[in-house]
């Protein structure tokens, strides 16, 4: 079977995990055992329904064949004797036989209700199981693994790949482990009836076994690269559907519809060669099926002629060789619903295997205990392992200071932030709370302790008392009050028609800047933090929305250590002390005045922006 090859033009993503590997991987296989091994049970269940539906059609053949060679035979061996014979009594047996098999063929209908209805509530279990585990491990990971990845290339692992091992788990594995044991019951059956009719069916029963394992070679690879394809479509159509807004306005419909339609064609490609795949197959199988059962007529016939076989026995057997060959049929089915999981599960496995390069400690702070003295003690730190985004950075801020920091574009200002929220793990120095080592703290009670405020802070779909409560349990109505007081947002709710019951749109479409901006605030001080770090909280509000947060900024931060990180200047002169960043290095540090006397980098960001504004 021919390996896929790729172009170019469709090379695939590192993260798509395109990897060439074995047909069969039993370490993957045991792997997804291991989901399923706590819902054993389940399993079984299943296992023993499969057994009863096998044990009802092991049936109807056998009580063909007594009908056959009992009255139906009896009752032609009398007309053939006599024509004028009386056969109600054999017609009677007849219909008693029939009311018998129409009662086994109800039976059946009601298990295989049961076999369904199991095998697919226990598929679901394990799949529920299973995708709020990788659920929980993605929130789990650091910024570093959701910078170079997609966000539709995650959707796609928790939604599609995780919902395709559930074929697997339902009519996959169990089915087909209980395929082989039907294959063996069924050729012993066959073997007991008659062994040269046996003989037959088994001489072609290699063919079928060969055209499905030939036919495995080429689906592992086929279901890999529709995975892979799949998921960068859904990371570029995610990607356009973020950023609709700049394609409208800068009228780049025909070009995103362009590359869209490449992704969608790779994807087609994918598709259309495991449909090819499909189309070989089942023909194939089909002529060695009709091949096998043309040498069982033929053989049969013969047997039945010669007077060896009686018509009950023929059909008996006839039926069983009909379900032998349903199960080897499906091997290739089964086995592509197999590669296809494992596809998706090489996909998981490498979500579930990247573990954080930031971990918690053993040490755990109560919020009230902290102090809010933090200190950066030589801290270097670079993303990429080559160029240094900080270097050798050291200040602190002190209980109840507020330290703000400024600089230009790339200078390192949010990645201060980065570090001191432990999103990152510092490459050189380190950063103390209250004299302890961030290192040494547990990261949950950690993060507890600081409350932020981005320039583009996110608000989930809900409500608004949903976006500043954040099921943190310590949030009552007066924290909530007093919150939303102390960042000028009362107003803003009490013109909100439900006030906190207000209904927040996905992203809070439905808010101006601003808003968010004061919603935010309100979201971060309502969990009493010890500390506030405000990054670039004002640089995209008007001014008179900047001009309540200023006025609001001493209540504010009365009490708590703050950290605000700020590209206009006018929003850091009431601080403590001022940090300059240039390049990755502190170079200046001061207040306002001390910083505009020095005459260095603050003194001139200072007059390029205020010379701007027109401000002497």
């Amino acid at each position: 079977m021919k390996k896929l090859k790729k172009t170019k033009s469709e090379e695939l993503d590192p993260h798509d995990d395109f990897v060439a590997g074995k047909s069969w991987d039993n370490h993957l296989m045991l792997r997804l055992v291991q989901f399923a091994r706590p819902h054993a049970r389940l399993f079984a269940w299943s296992f023993v329904v499969l057994a009863g539906v096998f044990a009802f059609d092991v049936l109807g053949p056998w009580m063909w064949r007594h009908v056959l060679d009992g009255p139906v035979q009896a009752a032609i061996d009398a007309r053939a004797a006599d024509p004028g014979a009386d056969t109600s009594i054999y017609m009677s047996t007849f219909w008693q036989w029939i009311g018998a098999y129409l009662a086994l063929v109800l039976g059946s209908i009601a298990l295989r209700y049961f076999e369904i209805a199991q095998l697919n509530h226990t598929g679901q279990v394990v799949i529920a199981d299973l995708r709020t585990r990788l659920f929980r491990h993605i929130q789990s990971l650091d910024l570093s693994f959701f910078d170079g990845r997609p966000t539709g290339s995650l959707v796609t692992r928790v939604t599609s790949d995780v919902e395709n091992l559930n074929e697997m788990f339902t009519s996959g594995i169990v089915v087909l482990l209980f395929d082989l044991l039907k294959v063996v019951l069924l050729l012993a059956l066959l073997f007991w009836l008659d062994w040269q009719l046996a003989v037959v069916v088994l001489a072609g029963t290699p063919v079928l076994i060969g055209i499905s394992l030939y036919f495995r070679g080429g689906a592992r690879d086929a279901h890999r690269a529709v995975r892979a394809r799949l998921s960068r479509l859904n990371g570029y159509l995610q990607e356009v559907l973020q950023g609709v807004r700049v394609v409208q306005v800068f009228r780049r419909e025909s070009q995103v519809s362009a590359r869209f339609a490449d992704h969608l064609s790779h994807y087609l490609t994918a598709n259309l060669r495991t449909i090819f795949l499909f189309a070989l197959f089942f023909p194939a199988i089909d002529f060695a099926v009709t091949g096998i059962q043309a040498a069982t007529l033929w053989v049969g016939g013969v047997s039945i002629v010669g007077r060896d076989l009686s018509y009950g026995e023929f059909v008996q057997f006839w039926f069983y060789v009909a379900m032998l060959v349903a199960p080897i049929r499906e091997l290739g089915e089964r086995y592509n619903v197999l590669q296809s999981a494992f596809a998706s599960a090489e996909r998981i496995f490498q979500v579930l295997d990247t573990q954080p390069k930031v971990v918690g400690g053993p040490r755990v702070i109560e919020a009230g205990d902290v102090k809010g003295h933090v200190r950066f003690e030589d801290v270097s730190f670079t993303y990429d392992g080559t160029t240094e985004v900080l270097s050798h950075v050291s200040f602190e801020i002190r209980p109840g200071e507020t330290v703000a920091v400024v600089g230009a574009t790339g200078a390192g200002k949010s990645t201060i932030v980065n570090l001191l929220l432990r999103f990152y793990e510092p490459t050189g120095g380190r950063i103390t709370l209250d004299g302890i080592d961030l290192r040494e703290l547990d990261l949950e009670r950690l993060r507890s302790v600081f409350g932020l405020v981005l320039q583009e802070d996110f608000l989930f779909a809900g409500t608004v008392r949903e976006n500043l409560v954040m099921d943190r349990l310590d949030v009552d109505e007066d924290a909530l009050e007093i919150a939303l007081d102390a960042s000028r947002a009362s107003e803003l709710v009490d013109r909100l028609p439900g006030g906190l019951s207000a209904p927040v749109a996905e992203r809070g479409a439905t808010f101006s800047t601003g808003e968010r901006q004061l919603l935010a605030m309100a979201r971060a001080l309502a969990g009493k933090p010890r500390i506030v770090i405000l990054d670039e909280a004002t640089a995209s509000v008007d001014s008179n929305t900047e001009s309540r947060i200023e006025d609001a900024t001493d209540r504010l931060l009365h009490g708590r250590s703050a950290l605000v990180v700020a590209h206009r200047l006018s929003t850091v002169r009431r601080a403590d002390r001022i940090l300059v960043m240039h390049r990755g290095q502190l170079r200046e540090s001061g207040t306002h005045d001390e910083l505009l006397a020095k005459d260095g980098i603050y003194a001139r960001l200072h007059r390029l922006q205020f010379a701007e504004a027109g401000v002497a």
